[in-house]
């Protein structure tokens, strides 16, 4: 077991006494993250206070734009000085191509684990190209008032899930406010819903080829996602996530299935939110959750401040940053030794006892076609009823067979 305590203060220490001087430098930092700007305003004042020769500027970008954003001012030799990369496939992409510095040997990784670090590891040379950001974890949300209005206790087991559904339905409220317009947001219902058909053991076979995506537990689990259609949004095909989000934040939908970075919104909407995993297949089994690590810090290798840019990347495998990110952004840190008071974090770290990798994005999406777009285009084909899963199944195998 880690000494969290011991290493929080040689860590906390290394910031404060073994940080190199330097000239008055500026440094740029762009994320994908608008959701996040004041909160980064207060982590970086911290690191500024420890470091007054250094100044970092936050620049958020939009969330779908930025990694063609990124992409092309790095392409172009510019681009900021650190860089919020997003992880796995989208991570390798840039690392691959040269444009982050390799942190192996400058910055201390002692607080991450292994699994941590594979989301931010470039599989070609083995060495870590960011840290870690934060653990996210695919929940059902759901609207705490309208389930106590409607005498409904949250439901344990699929069976109870379409059961609490077509009551809501039957009284006039949306069930589900989840629609398929955004691609994405239809993979995050599948990590919700799909682990608990398809076992704890499928994610081990599929990726070592021991079998397949028409493998029966996987196609299972595909037919079980046909099952929500009745109960999503009328002309779900139309509904993109703003509109989700709409839906469930004025209460015209019980339900909302999402990622753990949703809870300060629907928080600060004035949701009255509850949280739980997915139901399980049948009573008396696991509810898994599928989780993943939601990105990292990393430093241009064209940077003209690289060794400022080290300095701030060093802070950010500490478990002081870990704190500030935890209270500020309201996310599970990737760098151990974070405590949370806050009690939804808490519930979501407690779901992790059963929890499986989120399959598309930790393993599937570092060639072309990836696994995800394979899997989105197949869901909203699926959910609309133009093909089956075992379809679904055959093309998802066929085009990652087919991928380079």
């Amino acid at each position: 077991m880690k000494n969290h305590l011991t290493k929080a203060v040689i860590a906390a220490t290394a910031l404060s006494i073994a940080a190199p001087a330097f000239a008055q430098t500026e440094l740029s930092f762009w994320s994908w993250r608008q959701e996040d700007v004041a909160a980064y305003g207060e982590i970086i004042a911290a690191f500024e206070a420890e470091n007054p020769e250094i100044s970092v500027t936050y620049t958020a970008h939009e969330a779908k734009a930025y990694n063609t954003i990124l992409t092309t001012a790095l392409a172009g030799g510019s681009g900021p000085d650190i860089i919020h990369t997003r992880a796995y496939g989208s991570l390798e992409n840039i690392s691959s191509a040269g444009y982050l510095e390799p942190l192996d040997g400058q910055v201390d990784l002692s607080l991450l684990s292994a699994d941590e670090l594979l989301g931010t590891t470039l599989r070609a040379d083995g060495h870590v190209y960011a840290v870690p950001f934060a653990s996210q974890t695919v929940v059902v949300y759901y609207n705490m008032d309208i389930f106590d209005a409607q005498g409904i206790t949250a439901p344990d087991t699929w069976d109870e899930f379409l059961a609490v559904s077509q009551q809501l339905k039957d009284a006039g409220i949306t069930p589900l406010a989840n629609g398929t317009a955004d691609g994405w947001t239809v993979e995050i219902m599948s990590g919700a819903f799909m682990p608990n058909f398809y076992g704890s053991e499928f994610f081990g076979d599929v990726t070592s080829g021991a079998t397949t995506f028409e493998d029966p537990r996987y196609v299972t689990a595909l037919g079980k996602m046909a099952e929500l259609a009745p109960f999503m949004p009328v002309g779900f095909e139309g509904v993109d996530y703003a509109t989700m989000k709409a839906l469930f934040n004025s209460g015209a939908a019980a339900m909302f299935v999402g990622g753990s970075w949703e809870i300060n919104g629907f928080r600060e909407a004035g949701v009255n939110i509850g949280m739980m995993p997915g139901p399980s297949a049948e009573a008396g089994s696991e509810r898994m959750v599928a989780t993943w690590m939601d990105g990292g810090y990393a430093v241009n290798a064209a940077s003209e401040n690289k060794e400022a840019a080290l300095a701030f990347i060093r802070f950010t495998a500490t478990t002081p940053f870990a704190q500030m990110l935890t209270d500020k952004l309201n996310n599970i840190a990737a760098v151990d030794g974070a405590m949370s008071s806050n009690p939804d974090l808490q519930q979501v770290a407690n779901f992790h006892s059963a929890a499986t990798p989120y399959i598309m994005l930790v393993a599937f999406r570092f060639d072309k076609p990836t696994g995800s777009s394979l899997l989105q285009d197949g869901l909203q084909q699926l959910m609309t009823g133009s093909k089956t899963a075992e379809e679904v199944a055959a093309d998802v195998t066929a085009g990652i067979a087919a991928a380079e």
